[in-house]
Formats: structure tokens, C-alpha cells, sequence
């Protein structure tokens, strides 16, 4: 009898309109972490659609990059990379599904390229910022140069 009784308080949890768990749960944060011991060196609250930046200056040609980046539910969406110059590691003109800007001595490269999470190394003179929410934070700031970086997405309970 106890157990019909539970099985039908269940079925009646079921049907209560509302009553169901969120597919998604908890609040989205972006995150700069440090391997192994995965501690979190920055952190911003985020939401679907919200925008982050990255900055430097590359490595062998000495010009500026600007990477903009999307969050798309969990995940990591490279939206633009804009370089005044072509050098090694940056996007490939010819990346499939690339659209190439040519604007006023500019390259803007505009793809949707997903990332379940980046790994940088901090570099030494590239100056690395990361802005995020309209507050910019040079990762040398709180890394070494050299150190490895993963930046992420993770859901935590609470939030705003």
C-alpha cells in the first residue's frame, strides 16, 4: 500500500505544471583557471549571448589582434578575430565557413567557430587582456608570463 502511495504522490509531482527541473541549472560563469590546480584567477557572471574580448600584441609581427568571443549556452563561440597584418596563428582566410572584411587597412575575419574552453599561454610581451562586462584585465595581472590559462564556462548555484 506505502508503495502505490509513493508511486502516485510521484506521478502527481510530474503532472504539477512548473514542477520539473530545468534542463540547465545554476548560474553561467566564464572563468580564467590555472591547470592543474584549477584555480580560478578571474570570474564573470554571464548569459547567453553576452560578449568577451581578448587583446594582445602578436608575437613575431608586432601588431594588434582583437578576438571577440560569444558564450552560446555552454560553449565558447569565436565570433571575429581582427588583425591589421596576417601572421602565424591567426585565423585562416581560409577557415570553411569564414567571411574576410577587408576595412580601413584591417582584417576582420567573422566566423563561428566553437570552443568548449581555450588554452593560452600568458605571453611575456603580447599583453594579454581579457575584457569581459566592460572591465579589462591584463592576464599578467594575475599570471605569469609563460603559465598556461584555461578559460571556460561553468554553472554554479546562486548567482545574480
Amino acid at each position: 500500500m506505502t508503495s502505490r502511495i509513493i508511486y502516485a504522490l510521484f506521478l502527481l509531482i510530474l503532472w504539477v505544471p512548473g514542477s520539473a527541473a530545468p534542463a540547465e541549472s545554476g548560474a553561467l560563469y566564464l572563468q580564467v583557471v590555472k591547470p592543474p590546480e584549477d584555480s580560478v584567477l578571474l570570474e564573470f557572471q554571464v548569459e547567453d549571448g553576452d560578449l568577451f574580448y581578448i587583446d594582445y600584441i602578436h608575437s613575431s609581427d608586432h601588431t594588434p589582434v582583437h578576438d571577440v568571443f560569444r558564450v552560446h549556452q555552454d560553449t565558447i563561440v569565436l565570433a571575429e578575430e581582427r588583425f591589421d597584418w596576417y601572421g602565424s596563428g591567426l585565423e585562416s582566410l581560409s577557415h570553411d565557413g569564414a567571411r574576410v572584411v577587408l576595412e580601413r587597412g584591417a582584417t576582420r575575419v567573422f566566423l563561428n567557430r566553437e570552443f568548449p574552453r581555450l588554452l593560452l599561454r600568458v605571453g611575456r610581451v603580447a599583453g594579454h587582456v581579457i575584457t569581459c562586462q566592460g572591465k579589462s584585465y591584463p592576464l599578467l595581472s594575475v599570471a605569469e608570463g609563460g603559465d598556461r590559462v584555461w578559460i571556460r564556462l561553468v554553472r554554479k548555484s546562486g548567482g545574480r
